[in-house]
């Protein structure tokens, strides 16, 4: 069992392992009567989601004999004025997880797990209410003819805007001149070195971080034109890239992404330019967040291997709230929780984080 997100107004909690039948979910507030949920578990892993709770309140949860005490966190100041989503690294194309690519489906499905994870993460992105879908790199894994092709299908039926900024994978096996320009029937936003989409409430910047034919990234080119562009801005921003900053020069585990230097240099002119600023990236498959001064510096897990994750941002007239939710539905989550068991099981206890990395709930004055 275990408790994947807390929001101001909602929860999610995922389980495993639980027999048939009727899953009851009750969710006991201090204050007020006890609201209780039933769901079906066909002996699979399974979850829900709880909304439509109080900001700032102790609870508990009791899920199948288990119980968490809980407390949901504050509403950032003002109104809620927009919601967008997030979903990194899809991989349309590879067929296997594992460092030695061993953890493979069992027969070749027609839906096979990258694209129908993908898409359930999408659908569920837009039902949580999200008005555009930013795809944060490696949406594609070699960049074969076929695999933008699905990736074509799958945006085209986003439901929502989309803007895609590249990763690695877009450009470490093919060089970019050859990289086709296809999504012409996703009708999607394809950024190439800096764009930004003024959102009600915020500025979203995206940054193309990838260097061709090379697995990390690199912002030393572009930290000016990033500076200036979150200057620019007339309230706060969020800036979305494929490659996360390192905290130190040399990587500490694997993918490497933006040496340490260079990513400190470019966190410290976003300081400058704008500490209104959260900076939130995809690359590594895990949920990380940290400061950097004022700056809020996130990482997103995949869509399509353990956890199964999409973000979700809320913009507020005087913060924002990040949510990370695990993706439920039961072909995509079937896969993504056998994935859990992957590097010896290092993998379901690694990428994770730890509740504080997925769910954040920020005042940009703080």
């Amino acid at each position: 069992m275990e408790v994947v997100a807390v929001e101001p107004t909602a929860l999610q909690v995922t389980w495993v392992g639980l027999p048939s039948g009727p899953v009851e979910v009750a969710v006991e507030p201090q204050r007020g009567a006890a609201r209780r949920l039933l769901r079906d578990s066909d002996g699979g892993p399974g979850g829900v989601v709880v909304d439509d709770l109080a900001p700032a309140t102790p609870l508990v949860l009791r899920v199948a004999g288990r119980r968490f005490d809980l407390r949901t966190p504050q509403l950032p100041a003002g109104e809620e004025l927009c919601r967008f989503a997030t979903v990194s690294d899809v991989h349309l194309g590879n067929p296997s997880v594992g460092i030695f690519h061993t953890m493979r489906e069992r027969d070749d499905p027609v839906d096979p797990h990258p694209l129908r994870c993908g898409r359930a993460a999408i659908r569920e992105a837009r039902g949580w209410g999200a008005e555009l879908l930013v795809v944060k790199g490696d949406l594609v894994e070699h960049g074969h003819p076929e695999q933008w092709d699905m990736a074509d299908a799958l945006l085209a039926d986003a439901g929502v805007p989309v803007t895609f900024v590249p990763g690695n994978h877009e450009v470490k096996r093919s060089p970019r001149a050859e990289r086709r320009d296809v999504l012409d029937g996703a009708e999607v936003e394809l950024v190439r070195g800096v764009a930004h989409r003024d959102l009600p409430g915020l500025r979203l910047v995206l940054v193309d971080t990838t260097i061709d034919g090379r697995g990390h990234g690199a912002v030393r080119h572009l930290v000016e034109e990033v500076a200036d562009v979150v200057a620019d801005a007339s309230g706060p921003t969020v800036v979305a890239m494929h490659h996360y900053a390192q905290r130190f020069q040399l990587p500490w585990f694997w993918p490497p992404g933006i040496p340490g230097r260079e990513a400190r240099r470019f966190l410290d002119a976003l300081v400058r330019a704008n500490p209104a600023t959260l900076v939130t990236s995809g690359h590594t498959h895990r949920n990380r967040a940290r400061r950097h001064g004022p700056l809020v510096v996130t990482e997103v897990g995949s869509t399509k291997d353990f956890p199964g994750v999409w973000g979700g941002y809320v913009v507020h007239e005087g913060g924002i709230r990040q949510t990370v939710r695990r993706t439920l539905d039961r072909s995509a989550m079937g896969w993504t929780e056998y994935t859990r068991r992957a590097v010896g099981g290092i993998w379901g206890r690694w990428s994770m984080g730890d509740l504080d990395d997925r769910c954040i709930s920020h005042d940009w004055d703080r």
